[in-house]
């Protein structure tokens, strides 16, 4: 069991609630939903792959960054008739099924750099390494939206996310004039 140096308690589940949620149809189906143990306004992500792969990528990041970026995540679990007046929130968000997670988008150490895929604009994640001493991450030289051009020893999130099957989401038209349109902090199943 790891522990964060960020965070004073383990990185496990501490907790399990059930939710009904809307199945296919009208039938409303029990869930099962696990505490993660983050800073998040409500830190629960649906038990088995969902909650285990989240832990595990956390772990990989502390091992790799050198810190832990996930001990605190902008948006996790929602209500399934949460209405947002934010711009840009959809209704229609896997963050009601229990299977995204929106990171801390203020954390100094995030580099995103962006992607064109036919699907549309993409980002990139980045995480400066907390050692600069080649014991973590690669260097490389990037150019980011967030930073500019940049060189540093970083650690490549969004492969790790990937890697352990969370997925990025294109970014929303308009989104060169709405910041919230970005999308580059969300990763879902």
């Amino acid at each position: 069991m790891a522990i964060s140096p960020e965070i004073a308690r383990p990185i496990e589940s501490h907790s399990e609630i059930k939710l009904f949620l809307p199945a296919e149809g009208d039938k409303a189906q029990e869930r099962l939903f696990c505490h993660v143990g983050v800073d998040a306004p409500s830190p629960y992500l649906r038990c088995g792959a969902p909650s285990e792969d989240f832990e595990n990528l956390r772990k990989v990041v502390i091992v790799q960054a050198g810190f832990d970026f996930l001990a605190k995540c902008g948006d996790m679990m929602r209500p399934r008739n949460a209405k947002s007046s934010k711009i840009g929130v959809s209704f229609r968000s896997r963050h009601k099924t229990g299977e995204a997670f929106d990171y801390n988008q203020a954390d100094h150490r995030v580099l995103i750099v962006r992607e064109y895929r036919s699907e549309g604009i993409y980002w990139r994640t980045y995480l400066i390494c907390d050692k600069q001493d080649g014991s973590q991450g690669e260097k490389a030289n990037l150019r980011t939206d967030n930073a500019g051009s940049v060189t540093a020893y970083v650690f490549d999130f969004t492969a790790a996310a990937e890697s352990l099957g969370w997925e990025r989401i294109p970014a929303r038209l308009g989104w060169m004039n709405e910041p919230s349109n970005k999308e580059y902090w969300h990763y879902q199943r």
